[in-house]
Parts: structure tokens; sequence; C-alpha cells
């Protein structure tokens, strides 16, 4: 089964996202040459540096290391002795400028991430980036748009990164679809009259258009769906692939 699809971005206090690429790291620090430039009297010249790291057979991650800066990096509020992994949600403090790391499922919409941002504020430079200053959320911790993967590349994002929440569905009706998921694993799914492995099936052959995802939201009203994320996952791929070849 195919890798999840995964977008990474750094969103600032200023309601800034900046996309991070795989592969590649990127420098925090005042000096022009770095990648993020801080207008920062806190920050060093060369401050510190997030950097995308990759063990056989495990999912690549980022991690920051401080480049010997004088006021030293902050990861979720402990200052930081050697190089440090950061995970979905990690706060992360560059001098006076704190960021947070978001991991975004395909086709989600980085300007949904705003009302994500760290509670402090600031004046800082993101470089290229994407404004989030217009933001309208919805009280969604994300929205998106569906993308040629449909559902199914949803549904393995969730599994990699085990979200809890409800996944809304948007246009394949008068009245948005639910998937409940509790650690990554459907546990409940509402499309039209029907629930369970049907209806999500019905999702994955005819995708919505849209998406919302609300975190950590309430438990659903009932559950329809068992086994594990992969044996679902699994069960989708084979209706889909009988509904190609009819």
């Amino acid at each position: 089964m195919p890798v999840a699809a995964v977008d990474f971005y750094l969103v600032s206090a200023a309601r800034r996202a900046h996309r991070l690429r795989p592969g590649r790291g990127y420098v925090f620090g005042r000096e022009d040459g770095c990648d993020v430039v801080l207008q920062d009297a806190l920050a060093s010249r060369r401050h510190a540096e997030v950097k995308w790291a990759e063990d056989p057979g495990k999912p690549g991650y980022w991690f920051v290391v401080d480049l010997n800066s004088r006021n030293g990096v902050l990861v979720d509020n402990k200052r930081i002795t050697q190089p440090t992994a950061l995970t979905d949600g990690a706060q992360l403090q560059i001098g006076g400028q704190v960021f947070r790391l978001h991991l975004l499922p395909p086709g989600g919409d980085p300007a949904s991430l705003g009302n994500q941002a760290p509670q402090i504020s600031s004046i800082e430079t993101m470089g290229p980036g994407v404004n989030l200053s217009e933001l309208a959320t919805q009280g969604a911790t994300y929205t998106g748009q569906v993308t040629e993967g449909g559902v199914m590349e949803l549904l393995q994002f969730f599994s990699a990164t085990a979200k809890t929440g409800r996944l809304d569905l948007l246009g394949s009706g008068p009245t948005p679809s639910s998937v409940w998921v509790q650690q990554g694993t459907p546990m409940h799914v509402q499309h039209e009259r029907m629930t369970g492995i049907d209806a999500l099936a019905a999702l994955a052959v005819n995708p919505p258009q849209r998406f919302a995802f609300h975190a950590e939201i309430e438990q659903p009203p009932m559950r329809s769906m068992q086994g594990s994320a992969q044996g679902i996952l699994m069960e989708i791929a084979r209706r889909l692939d009988e509904a190609r070849r009819g």
C-alpha cells in the first residue's frame, strides 16, 4: 500500500505559513543568506537549522539543530542541547520568534492552519510563504480540496499520522458526509442513508469535492466500523478495484 502523502508547514505567530520540503534543510537567522530571515534582535546571524532525516524502513521526520546561537533554541518550551525531532504540533522558538509544525493531508489548504498559530506577538519575515491574515477557518483544524487520490489518500494520511477527530466531506450531497477516526482508525461513517463500510466505499468510489477536519472532536454517535485501519483500507481498495473493473 502506498505511503500517505504529507505536506509539512511551519506556521508563525504572525500567521504566516512556510512549507518545508523533505530532503533539504532550512537555516533560520538574521543573516540575509538564511532560508528564513528573522528580524529579531534575539536571533543570531545563523541561529538554527531545521533538517529532514530518514531512517531505513521508517517515515521521514524533521529535526532542529542549534547552530551555537547566543540565546538558544526551545522545543515545546524546553531548551535543546542536541538535535531534537519535531513532531506534529511541536512548538519551536528561535530567538523571540515562535513557530508550530503542522502536517497537512493531501489537498489541504495551508490557509486553514492560521487559527493554530502560536499565540505570541512577534514581528518577523518568513520569506516566500503563505499569508494567513485573511483566514476564515470556521472552526476546522484544516480544510482543503479532495485530490485525485480521493478519500483513500485522506484515510492513509490519518492512519499514518494517528489522528483523532471528524472528517467532513462536502459536495457529495445536500449535507456533509462524515468519517470519525480514532488514532487513525475509522470508527463510524455516515453518508446519505448509509453507514459503515458501505458508506465509506461509496465515498471512495465517488469522492466529494472538499473536506474539513475537526481534531479531537466528540465521540461518534455510534460505531459502525470494525477492524484495524490497515484492514479497512485494504477492503476499500478491493471495492475500488471492483468498481473500476465493473
